[in-house]
């Protein structure tokens, strides 16, 4: 049996990166083993848990003992590093060189441009993925650097669900780059059009970059529109919390905020009418939006925005419907053409379905994973023997 250690600076099997770590040890033969530096749920996945401690945006630097540790005690087939654009780097490592391994590259975020910078303040961005130091080194990484970074670690295949990272790591020589879309489960629950009292639902952290005060902003329109129409709110705290909070209750009743934990996302999903991810930047989640994803798989029709963790996945005036970042009126208008037209919400709810279905399901993520585990254990890197 194949032994894998999945190393992830943390852990949790409720965000994008960790479902994505969860869903490949559970559905790719092997025995799955994770290092990080907190694992904070879902440890039940795997064979063996190790936390190494250290910070999080310098994992594993600092760690490098712990890290060797770890693996002497696994004694893996494989490395699997889960990382953004410095995952390279960190396949430089002399604790991981022994070992065959290979990276999937979940993002290459850039820096908002001046123009978008508008959008929030920098405090909010800072509070976010959106505004980090390594997001600045990303966006100043020339993408030559990474390339020959992992040609001398040894690496030569890369998954990433980024087309960023597929269009500038593709290009190079000698690497494989295995683009994946992921997200989407299998449900048979289906969301069912409501002209009269439909509900418009956004899950996921409650941060201003990810358009909650667009949301507010454009709700009062569709509600002129759409007397009957209401807005549930799942939030994961964050700090903005109580200001949303207040902005959301002075809008009275017709919008409900939950902040406990979901228990069944795709039911909240499939009970309502329309999803929506207005979200402002590029990077404000990794790519793909995983709500989003969820969403369609359960045949919800998604508004979202023009940035790439939403692009990643919808495709304008196919699959969905996008609107440009911090646009209040046009993402009221996009909402209200759902909710209104019978003939154009069924439409969406369909050629969401297919295109979750057809392309971004788990089992297919699992295939090329392990489509791509095969290949680097079938080449000539050497790794400890038994």
């Amino acid at each position: 049996m194949t032994r894998v250690a999945h190393v992830i600076a943390e852990f949790s099997a409720k965000e994008a990166m960790g479902r994505t770590v969860t869903e490949m040890a559970q559905r790719v033969p092997g025995e799955h083993h994770l290092i990080t530096t907190h694992a904070i749920d879902g440890q039940d996945t795997f064979a063996g848990v190790h936390e190494i401690g250290g910070a999080l945006e310098t994992f594993p630097l600092g760690r490098s003992t712990a890290l060797r540790d770890a693996l002497d005690k696994i004694r893996p087939d494989l490395v699997h590093l889960h990382a953004g654009a410095l995952g390279p780097f960190l396949a430089l490592l002399p604790a991981l060189r022994p070992y065959r391994k290979l990276l999937t590259a979940y993002a290459w975020p850039i820096l908002p441009s001046p123009k978008a910078w508008r959008r929030a303040t920098v405090a909010e961005m800072r509070a976010s993925n959106v505004l980090r130091a390594r997001v600045f080194i990303t966006t100043v990484l020339p993408v030559p650097l990474a390339a020959a970074a992992l040609r001398r670690a040894g690496m030569t295949t890369v998954l990433t669900p980024d087309p960023r990272v597929a269009d500038r790591l593709g290009r190079r020589r000698g690497l494989n780059v295995v683009r994946f879309a992921s997200g989407a489960p299998a449900d048979p629950r289906r969301a069912t059009f409501d002209s009269e009292r439909p509900t418009i639902v956004f899950a996921g952290r409650s941060e201003t970059v990810r358009g909650l005060d667009t949301l507010l902003a454009a709700f009062p329109r569709v509600r002129a529109a759409v007397p009957g129409a209401r807005l549930r709110l799942l939030l994961i705290p964050r700090p903005e919390l109580p200001r949303i909070l207040a902005r959301a209750g002075a809008a009275g009743e017709a919008i409900e905020v939950v902040t406990e934990p979901v228990p069944d996302l795709l039911a909240e999903l499939a009970a309502a009418q329309v999803g929506t991810w207005p979200f402002k930047f590029d990077y404000t989640t990794s790519p793909p939006a995983m709500a989003l994803v969820e969403a369609m798989a359960v045949g919800l029709p998604v508004v979202g925005t023009d940035v790439a963790c939403v692009r990643a996945v919808l495709d304008h005036g196919v699959n969905g419907l996008s609107v440009p970042p911090d646009d209040a009126p046009a993402l009221a208008d996009a909402l209200i053409t759902l909710l209104r037209d019978e003939g154009a919400w069924q439409r969406y709810s369909a050629a969401g379905l297919e295109s979750a279905t057809r392309g971004m399901g788990w089992e297919r993520v699992a295939e090329k994973t392990a489509e791509a585990y095969a290949s680097v254990l079938s080449g000539r890197a050497s790794h400890p023997g038994r």
